[in-house]
């Protein structure tokens, strides 16, 4: 049994969690990788891919080593890198305010701590209010309630997203949710878009994770087809998080295909009667 409402900090991740609750829907949220072909064509793709469905975007800030993606996504952050209009790989501010006009849906930036949070960049989309929340998947706990304690001092009103897997002990699990508002549940162990790796159950990571938290918890890792995302939406998951099979979409440049199949994997997130 999913969730009927979510404590969110932020106003915008409140109403798109109503809008897709009030239809009966979980959230699609879609990820790409900020600057990757080239600045202009990503934001054409950030403004495609929410027309095509995806209620909430989580943008990839650019990183010379992201250890933690798999190769698809790794291939990503290098055409970011090393676009002509990518300064080392910090984007220019105006990037972030033009993806905050085109774009609709709630935005999450998804980045590593040196990039994201030792460069300060969180702090000026956080003051700019051209973010929605943050995704630190390397830093710790500790580092997490950190920036939350920042960014509220700031009044600011951003999410900062909580991880868990099932690898965690129950108490692992109470402590990493606790005051959470959104919790990214990983489905597997490892780095994002592994073709070999397998799902665990879904339905036994979204109670362990549950029986924890009010937060909503999405889950992410592994969602590479139209029916992935549905057996996390019956599992009970509040949202489902694609990342490698969009990114490799954008990689061949196939962007019809990449509209298509977001339309389809949003169907998906519809709810049987009774979730």
């Amino acid at each position: 049994m999913n969730r009927s409402g979510a404590a969110f900090i932020n106003q915008n991740n409140t109403d798109a969690w109503r809008k897709a609750s009030s239809a009966g829907e979980a959230l699609l949220i879609g990820y790409v990788v900020a600057g990757d072909p080239d600045l202009d064509r990503s934001l054409e793709i950030a403004e495609g891919i929410v027309a095509a469905g995806v209620d909430i975007l989580e943008i990839g800030v650019p990183s010379s080593m992201p250890k933690l993606d798999g190769e698809i996504i790794r291939r990503g952050h290098r055409r970011a890198l090393g676009n002509p209009d990518s300064d080392g790989g910090m984007l220019p501010e105006s990037y972030w305010t033009e993806l905050r006009e085109r774009v609709s849906a709630p935005i999450w930036a998804m980045g590593y701590r040196s990039e994201l949070v030792g460069a300060g960049l969180h702090r000026m989309l956080a003051e700019r209010r051209l973010i929605d929340a943050l995704v630190l998947p390397d830093c710790s706990l500790a580092e997490q309630r950190e920036v939350s304690a920042e960014l509220e001092s700031l009044g600011s009103g951003i999410d900062v997203i909580r991880f868990a897997h099932s690898g965690m002990s129950e108490e692992q699990l109470a402590d990493a949710t606790d005051g959470a508002t959104v919790v990214y549940a990983q489905t597997y162990r490892g780095s994002t878009g592994n073709p070999l790796a397998e799902l665990g159950n879904l339905n036994t990571l979204y109670g362990k994770v549950r029986r924890h938290t009010d937060a909503l918890v999405v889950a992410g890792f592994g969602l590479r087809s139209v029916q992935k995302v549905r057996e996390a939406v019956e599992s009970g998951f509040d949202g489902a998080v694609v990342g490698t099979a969009l990114v490799a979409r954008c990689e061949q440049g196939e962007l019809d295909y990449l509209y298509r199949l977001i339309a389809d994997m949003k169907m998906e997130t519809k709810r049987k009667a009774g979730m």
